[in-house]
């Protein structure tokens, strides 16, 4: 092996070591990346990114290594069935892993519902290139035209012999570069209409071992002397420890050690046993500096700054104003508001740190393990190389586990007591110091022609930054000042056609730290427009769905996508009918990302005894390009849809003076089981098509659509979410 690797850098050495690689098996292996700075990993994946995901075992086997964290959308299992296209593989015959940080070149966060969107390509390129390099190794050893070694499955039939890939392993590891075989086919898209796997439900391996308690998540981790830990977190956001005064904590029996770091705002506690901890901080007085905020979160209020005409970002600015202004003969305007929300996890999110003099390793849940990596060895002032990160599933994700605290204040407890310490955060703590999705505040003022055409359509709004909600406030001031944020931006271009629109908007940082959260401000902005577009229907008394067509056929063909799920929706919902009394459908669509196309119908009802609004179906028509597993897709957009409800009836997180008011689920509702709706699901059939977005594309009409059928059942317009029958009466 040494003759084969002496001229590859210490990297790439290391590399095959930490993946499993000794001295047998075969691996694709590409040039590994350095991480820049302490931010999170945002690069998309280049194609050879996949050279280096796919290796064969001994044992004929495949190992991938997923560079997608799994959360419960199921991406791993989807990125297995293009690796099993390419290679002919059953899906035993694969084994995925999350590869720690030392194991895999660093690849991009696990957030956008891009895993298997941007992740299809490079993963299908290197399973690719590995099953033609082990084709031109079975024709040297078999002597025969590499054009009579056929496709079979976990390997080649060789003119009527098997040749399985475990035969084709070599005795020393084998490094394939990206130059070579560049342009092998790629079955994921050369063999559309006769694919094996792709296309197929396969069933996740996990379930089983999540069902009976078999699954290991961050606070299953246990480690031999290992120790407990909790710190005194800040009781407001904009808290700065200054000083703190033990007064019997450390001299309890079972206590290892009381950590007063100031340099980092913590101050904490080890002991011998988790049940040690609440008694312990309470003997610890902390002292508190507590800053002034940038901004106040009331301040949130587009009305504020239309007064001012002071926005910082124009999205879009099309048309002459004022001649549509004249040409108007019927105006309409409206405010929406939506709440702070937050990310509501069923797992309360944990880590375990060993801090040595070698090493530091860390086990938590994490959508970004380069980004933990980073943030940790800047703590430490380690240097990168000697910090691992080891990432497991989590119970839920949602934008939500992009960076993992606990796995940082474990980080510095072990490094004060030299053996490793495991930190588990309660709801409360979950409620209070992760990051929210910001509120939001608009205002849509827009004009209809004789022909019943929008004649100009200006929207304003006002929300907080989300992309940059994590970004150090040292730089903070330079981002805000200079960058919009798209992510608060996202979904804030109305598909439609308009004689004339403008859309701006503000990202105002306040002291409530924000991030990002399912879809980011899809759904707010898809909201704002798809109910504005409901209220133009309703002023000239024309059908919604026929009003919202209309406007596409005017926008071009790039929108007959969008065009295509509304009439197919309308048609699967029998769009039209008549309905009982306090019964009332609406519909909205949205194009997620610029590329997948969704529309959604809700049938709601109102129940003047129980004093409810209720969701009582939900179909929903996505084309989200090739669908690589049904199951999986349908689930997605099945959670995206009941998230939906949530958002327009349940969900809202309010804060007083540096405080989240709704600490657990009996103050922070989210929809229940016996509130869930019925769904039906269509997805759009493109077979050569490549895959789009799905994890978040139906949850924004979904929220849209409840609010347009609640007016519709009820005559009452919902313009600030959540809304219940209540504040819809009031």
């Amino acid at each position: 092996m040494e003759n084969i690797v002496r001229n590859i850098s210490i990297d790439r050495r290391k590399f095959l070591i930490n993946s499993g690689w000794l001295a047998a098996g075969l691996t694709v292996l590409t040039s590994c990346k350095g991480v820049f700075a302490v931010l999170p990993t945002t690069a998309n994946p280049e194609i050879e990114d996949g050279l280096s995901w796919v290796q064969l075992m001994p044992d004929g086997r495949i190992r991938f290594l997923c560079p997608r964290m799994e959360m419960g959308q199921g991406a791993p299992l989807g990125l297995s069935q293009i690796v099993a296209e390419e290679l002919n593989l059953e899906q035993s015959q694969i084994e995925c892993v999350s590869p720690a940080s030392n194991q895999s070149p660093p690849f991009k966060m696990t957030v956008g519902s891009e895993s298997i969107a941007l992740f299809s390509e490079p993963v299908s390129r290197g399973a690719a290139n590995l099953r033609e390099h082990l084709r031109q190794q079975a024709a040297r050893e078999t002597a025969l035209p590499i054009g009579q070694l056929k496709d079979a499955t976990g390997g080649f039939d060789a003119v009527g012999r098997f040749i399985g890939y475990g035969e084709l392993v070599p005795a020393e590891v084998t490094l394939l570069m990206p130059e070579q075989n560049d342009t092998v086919a790629q079955y994921f898209y050369t063999r559309a209409e006769a694919r094996r796997i792709v296309g197929k439900s396969w069933r996740s391996p996990d379930l089983e071992n999540i069902v009976t308690g078999k699954t290991i998540y961050s606070r299953d981790v246990s480690l031999p002397g290992m120790l407990y830990g909790d710190v005194i977190r800040p009781p407001r956001f904009d808290a700065t420890l200054v000083d703190a005064k033990d007064i019997g904590a450390e001299a309890m029996p079972g206590v290892e050690a009381v950590v007063i770091d100031t340099s980092n705002s913590l101050l904490g506690v080890v002991a011998k046993s988790p049940l040690l901890l609440a008694d312990a901080l309470k003997r610890i007085e902390p002292v508190w500096r507590f800053g002034n905020s940038t901004a106040s979160a009331d301040e949130l209020e587009v009305t504020r700054y239309r007064a001012r005409d002071d926005f910082e970002h124009t999205l879009v600015d099309e048309g002459n104003s004022a001649a549509n202004d004249v040409i108007s003969v019927r105006s309409v305007s409206a405010n929406y508001t939506t709440s702070y929300m937050a990310h509501a996890a069923m797992e309360p999110r944990a880590a375990v740190a060993w801090v040595t003099e070698e090493n530091v390793k860390i086990w938590c849940g994490c959508q970004d393990p380069y980004f933990i990596r980073g943030r940790i060895a800047a703590l430490l002032e380690r240097d990168e190389e000697e910090v691992v990160v080891h990432p497991l599933r989590m119970g839920g994700g949602f934008g939500g586990r992009i960076l993992s605290q606990p796995a940082e204040e474990a980080a510095l407890l072990s490094a004060r007591v030299g053996r490793p310490v495991g930190v588990q955060w309660d709801r409360e703590t979950e409620f209070q110091h992760n990051y929210f999705q910001p509120k939001f505040s608009h205002a849509i003022d827009s004009g209809l022609d004789a022909k019943g055409k929008i004649a100009y359509w200006r929207h304003d709004f006002v929300s907080s930054p989300i992309i940059f909600g994590l970004v150090p406030r040292g730089l903070a001031p330079i981002l805000d000042t200079f960058i919009a944020d798209k992510g608060t931006a996202r979904g804030a271009r109305m598909p439609y056609q308009v004689g004339q629109q403008r859309v701006r908007y503000s990202d105002i940082r306040t002291e409530v730290p924000t991030g990002a959260w399912r879809g980011l401000g899809a759904a707010p902005n898809t909201f704002a427009i798809e109910s504005m577009m409901d209220e133009l229907a309703f002023a000239i008394g024309e059908d919604p769905l026929t009003f919202r067509l209309a406007h596409l056929a005017g926008a071009g063909g790039h929108m007959e996508p969008l065009a295509t799920v509304l009439r197919r929706v309308g048609d699967v919902s029998g769009w039209g009918r008549s309905t009982p009394k306090n019964r009332g459908r609406g519909v909205a669509c949205a194009i997620y990302k610029g590329q997948t196309h969704v529309a959604v119908v809700a049938d709601v009802a109102i129940d003047h005894g129980e004093r409810q609004v209720k969701v009582l179906r939900l179909w929903c028509v996505q084309n989200c390009g090739l669908v690589v597993n049904p199951d999986q897709v349908e689930n997605q957009v099945l959670g995206n849809l009941m998230w939906g409800c949530g958002m327009a009836l349940e969900e809202k997180l309010t804060i007083s003076d540096g405080i989240a008011n709704e600490r657990n689920f009996d103050g922070y509702n989210i929809l229940r089981h016996n509130e869930a709706p019925e769904a039906v699901i269509k997805l759009v059939k493109t077979a050569r098509a490549k895959p789009l977005a799905v994890g978040e594309a139906a949850f924004a009409p979904a929220v849209a659509a409840i609010a347009n059928a609640a007016f519709a059942a009820s005559g009452k317009r919902p313009r600030a979410l959540p809304f219940d029958y209540d504040s819809l009466y009031a």
